[in-house]
């Protein structure tokens, strides 16, 4: 190869590779968001974080002791919650409605043996619309957590629809973020302490469905940082606690 030409052909190469970096710079991957996410969330000694007792995980790796107790107090009608942050729920109940947005709670603390009914009924109910049992097992876990591995057995989680859901649905569906509801929870439910748990775009790591009704107490420090840092809590928890 003549000279000129192997000029040429290094030129081309290193407009190249300096096209792939500003390409990546300003379009960085998934994986690169979430380092620089990370990266910038402050570790957990440097705060001052309020109600520290409810940050820790709930899944299906990180389930609940099975001798785990929980003291409850009331939020709406019969529905509570840890009585450490059931003041929380009531307050933001509270403002919504004054705010002319009726917050209506229809799950919150759940026993484990209700949560294990719970998981048997939707598994039923799924073989009958015609899946197997294995199939419905397997769609219904990702749905409803096991025993002990649900947020609701620890009384740190409301699920919140309209006064008037029933009304047109028969059950929680996603169409929920359309509602005033979602719309207000998203801009104001930090500031009690509870994050959206499920997001849509985290549902490979989270290992539920996107749950737009599902808001978990975590305090009011964390619940602003991990909605400032766009991550669910399983990645913003390795990084801060």
């Amino acid at each position: 190869m003549k000279p000129l030409s192997v000029m040429i052909v290094t030129l081309l190469i290193y407009v190249l590779f300096i096209g792939i970096r500003i390409f990546t710079n300003h379009f960085p991957a998934d994986s690169q968001r979430l380092k620089t996410a990370q990266n910038d969330i402050p570790a957990a000694t440097e705060q001052r974080a309020d109600n520290l007792w409810a940050y820790y995980l709930i899944n299906a790796d990180n389930p609940l002791r099975k001798d785990f107790t929980v003291g409850l107090d009331t939020v709406q009608g019969n529905f509570q919650l840890d009585e450490r942050c059931a003041g929380y729920a009531r307050e933001m109940i509270a403002d919504a409605a004054a705010d002319g947005v009726e917050l209506t709670v229809v799950s919150a603390y759940r026993s484990v043996r209700k949560q294990q009914e719970n998981l048997e009924s939707y598994i039923q109910r799924l073989i009958r619309s015609g899946y197997s049992s294995k199939e419905a097992r397997v769609l219904a876990e990702k749905e409803i957590a096991l025993p002990y591995t649900s947020e609701h057995n620890a009384g740190l989680a409301l699920d919140i629809l309209t006064p008037d859901w029933w009304e047109t649905h028969d059950d929680v569906t996603d169409d929920f973020e359309n509602t005033e509801q979602f719309r207000w929870l998203s801009e104001n439910a930090h500031k009690y302490g509870f994050i959206l748990r499920y997001p849509r775009e985290y549902e490979n790591v989270t290992g539920i469905i996107y749950e737009p009704w599902h808001y978990r107490f975590v305090g009011v420090y964390y619940a602003g940082k991990i909605r400032e840092s766009g991550l669910p809590l399983e990645y913003f928890y390795k990084t801060n606690f």
